[in-house]
């Protein structure tokens, strides 16, 4: 053990310091014990939905939000082709932008959202053919 006085701006602080460098000095922690389980109940009907996939699309080629936010620009319109990777609109969300792609080449279909709407997460933003 080593005591030391360290001095963060103007106030300064006494402290212990343990040297780890020895190897004899480190001590592993303890491993739990193993448990049984008493009986098996059900999971809750709460862990069985949390464990659900996110919604799926219900249209074919539809591009949709991988998270809550706001729609603050959309950057095509319907009719414009688009590469995989090209950006069609742009999501805030926890006051960061998201640039939302299109997964494929193809043609826009329809728009289904406009800016200044808050989508949930798997909502349907674009549908390309």
């Amino acid at each position: 053990m080593k005591r030391l006085r360290i001095t963060v701006g103007n106030k300064s602080y006494d402290v212990t310091v343990e040297d780890l460098s020895d190897a004899d000095t480190y001590h592993a922690p303890m491993q739990p014990a193993p448990v049984q389980p008493v009986g098996s109940a059900p999971a809750p009907a709460i862990a069985r939905e949390s464990a659900a996939k996110p919604p799926q699309p219900s249209v074919s080629g539809a591009v949709t939000s991988p998270m809550a936010g706001a729609i603050r620009a959309i950057l095509v319109k319907p009719g414009d082709a688009v590469k995989r990777g090209q950006g069609m609109a742009i999501l805030e969300a926890m006051k960061m932008e998201n640039q939302i792609t299109a997964p494929v080449d193809g043609t826009v279909k329809s728009i289904d959202v406009a800016v200044g709407d808050s989508v949930a997460e798997g909502q349907t933003l674009v549908v390309l053919e």
